[in-house]
């Protein structure tokens, strides 16, 4: 998983450096593979704008452009990428920049035109290997912002390898929440209500309660077709090695990398009747979104309409209720799927999603009203339209329960071979989201946290205290005993006894 620090730090910013913080996440368990820039060095690229754009008089296949970098007069540049046009943001490699791999940038003459830079690609500065165009800025860039500043391009990415029980971790707010344990830092309380105009309801029913205890969906209506992802969303899905796609899918994809709940937006008006979630018919088949046709399972769980299957749950969705550029109805989806019930299902139908890689793992099963929540006000503010209610199918009795865990300092001190301080075991249950209660002789009841479905054993607890405590902390003691070593007699040695001591002496 890759995240960015900056973003990482809108939730919990210690005041440490990057690699700082990274090292105290490895100790603490998150292991971080990688960390880095954006882009790699290069300087003298800034904003500019096309002010016109001709055809080479000696050349089809270049243009011969003329552009403003806010800087006096304008630059006379050759270009030969295909979408370059009048009025577009470019970025602007001038005479002296210097580009990745010590690239130098110096006044040429191409088919007999003077060029004074290069109007740069994301592949000429390191971005991404894309080199069929050039780079296409928002037309909010300032002209002549240095490019590295206004695209945050010094900014760290951490790329994390988190090991299979840590699926809280697979979000934004998940490694923010380990941050904060780490530093002894407060998280910040976010609650996101979006606006109810709609009137508009859903029906939607669970024929397979126990796969998927809670499934919510809402109506959003009115939704511009003209909307774009903005910049700051794009920027961030990408770096987080997301492709973007439409406005509506951008945003579902964007809270599951946030909070770390998975969403669906269908195109409300392809969907045919109710919604049930039930398992499949065998053999019954699906178009999926990468145009992959399976033949699934009766043990296979799926979302329904009174056609047909339309969705895995927890997988992918189906093309045939997907949403298009002109889809102006949507209805989002926001469940929790049982991990069992998941798990397996999207690698036996060879396909692999950031969906499934969260659901097998256990996603926080109060999170989905807050994510449902959150994705309904960034469609509102990016695409417009109305929201009604949300709509809400539920069977408590199905959904996880989770058990308290008693444990003593005592416990804990005789499993690690050291003592830690019962104050601090304490502050560390609480950093980490535990509702605890203290029983006043250095022994708690523990109530783990929605979110970790790693946490339900005594020794779950001993693990999380002294990964916090830092595994290059624990005390080393060499081992000692006395040891009697007495002589056997011979006539007590048996024929297997001396073959295998053979054996084990190679």
């Amino acid at each position: 998983m890759n995240i960015s620090t900056s973003w990482l730090r809108e939730w919990s910013d210690p005041k440490v450096s990057d690699i700082d913080l990274a090292e105290k996440l490895t100790m603490a368990g998150l292991e971080v593979d990688k960390i880095g820039p954006v882009a790699p060095d290069f300087e003298g690229v800034v904003v500019g704008v096309v002010v016109s754009c001709e055809r080479h008089p000696n050349a089809d296949k270049l243009s011969l452009c003329v552009v403003d970098i806010g800087k006096g007069s304008n630059l006379q540049i050759i270009c030969g990428a295909p979408n370059v046009r009048k009025g577009l943001k470019v970025a602007v490699a001038t005479v002296g920049a210097v580009l990745p791999n010590n690239f130098k940038i110096k006044k040429a003459k191409l088919r007999g035109v003077e060029s004074f830079g290069m109007i740069c690609s994301e592949a000429e500065i390191g971005l991404s290997d894309e080199h069929e165009g050039i780079m296409e800025l928002d037309s909010s860039a300032p002209l002549g912002e240095n490019l590295r500043y206004f695209l945050d391009l010094d900014e760290n990415i951490i790329e994390l390898d988190l090991t299979p029980n840590r699926g809280d971790c697979f979000s934004v707010l998940g490694v923010a929440r380990e941050v904060c344990a780490i530093y002894d830092l407060a998280l910040p309380k976010r609650e996101y209500r979006a606006k109810v105009t709609g009137k508009r309801t859903f029906n939607s029913t669970i024929s397979s309660p126990k796969a998927c205890p809670k499934y919510l969906t809402r109506i959003i209506e009115g939704i511009d077709t003209a909307a774009k992802t903005p910049q700051w969303m794009a920027q961030r899905l990408l770096r987080s090695s997301q492709q973007l796609h439409s406005p509506v899918v951008d945003i579902t994809n964007y809270v599951l990398l946030e909070l770390g709940q998975p969403m669906h937006a269908f195109d409300l008006k392809k969907i045919n009747g109710d919604i049930n979630v039930r398992m499949a018919k065998d053999g019954e088949k699906i178009e999926l979104l990468n145009e992959q046709t399976v033949a699934l399972r009766d043990d296979t769980l799926v979302i329904s309409d009174q056609h047909s299957a339309i969705a895995i749950a927890g997988v992918m969705g189906g093309i045939s209720t997907a949403t298009e550029d002109d889809s102006t109805e949507i209805l989002l989806e926001s469940a929790f799927f049982d991990p069992i019930s998941i798990s397996g299902v999207a690698r036996s139908y060879s396909l692999y999603t950031e969906s499934s890689l969260r659901f097998e793992r256990g996603v926080d099963y109060e999170l989905t009203h807050r994510a449902m929540e959150r994705a309904t006000e960034l469609v509102l503010e990016i695409c417009g339209g109305k929201a009604s209610e949300i709509n809400q199918c539920i069977d408590a009795s199905s959904l996880p329960t989770i058990e308290q865990i008693n444990i003593t300092s005592e416990k804990i001190s005789r499993v690690l071979g050291f003592e830690l301080d019962p104050a601090w075991i304490e502050s560390k249950f609480k950093s980490l989201h535990f509702d605890t209660i203290s029983h006043g002789n250095s022994s708690w009841t523990i109530d783990p946290p929605s979110f970790r479905f790693d946490i339900r054993l005594q020794a779950d607890l001993i693990e999380e205290l002294v990964r916090l405590y830092g595994y290059d902390k624990v005390p080393v003691h060499n081992l000692s005993s006395t040891v009697n070593i007495s002589s056997a007699n011979q006539t007590q040695i048996t024929s297997h006894d001396i073959s295998h001591s053979l054996v084990n002496r190679g």
